[in-house]
């Protein structure tokens, strides 16, 4: 997260970054299960931004800050890595975030397979909305470009001359006369 954190820092309005907490792997050799992992305590309302499989999107995700925020870092993790990689399962108390996700395309991601399922990268990139926190990080769009609405055909100009009128004089021979018309 440091290249965000940089990113994110460079912006003085975008304030507090969100921050995922290291999880620690320990060793207890005199216990039936050796090997444990610890965290800091989170105090406070634990709420989920995001899930594994992306199919939730939820009003705490839009409306709040620290959502808004986890929102913008997914967007900014798949453009740095060309849409090939996404952090999921977002969630924690305000901006501390536990235990997130990692989903990858089928082929993985530098060698990288990650522990979410694919679909969730399609569907961030349909349903992803940028919000001010993207345009501060200077984010493109995911949604296609609309498609400008054919135009219709422009008008012939017309001529600066007046039309001729065709008459007939006496004799029946052709003459042509200039039509003059007058703009009041």
């Amino acid at each position: 997260m440091p290249a965000y954190t940089s990113a994110a820092q460079s912006t003085e309005a975008f304030g507090d970054i969100p921050e995922i907490i290291p999880i620690y792997l320990i060793h207890r050799p005199s216990n039936d299960i050796p090997y444990a992992t610890l965290e800091e305590e989170l105090i406070g309302n634990f709420v989920k931004y995001s899930v594994k499989d992306g199919k939730e999107i939820n009003l705490m995700r839009r409306d709040s800050e620290a959502g808004q925020k986890c929102c913008a870092f997914q967007h900014w993790v798949y453009q740095k890595t060309d849409g090939n990689l996404l952090v999921t399962d977002m969630q924690g108390v305000g901006m501390k975030l536990t235990d997130v996700g990692i989903a990858t395309c089928k082929k993985g991601y530098k060698g990288f397979k990650g522990n979410c399922g694919t679909s969730f990268i399609d569907q961030f990139k349909a349903l992803h909305q940028c919000n001010v926190y993207c345009e501060m990080l200077g984010l493109k769009s995911l949604q296609p470009k609309a498609k400008k609405p054919a135009s219709a055909p422009k008008p012939k100009p017309q001529s600066s001359t007046p039309p001729k009128k065709k008459t007939f004089g006496p004799g029946g021979k052709e003459q042509n006369q200039e039509r003059k018309i007058q703009i009041k």
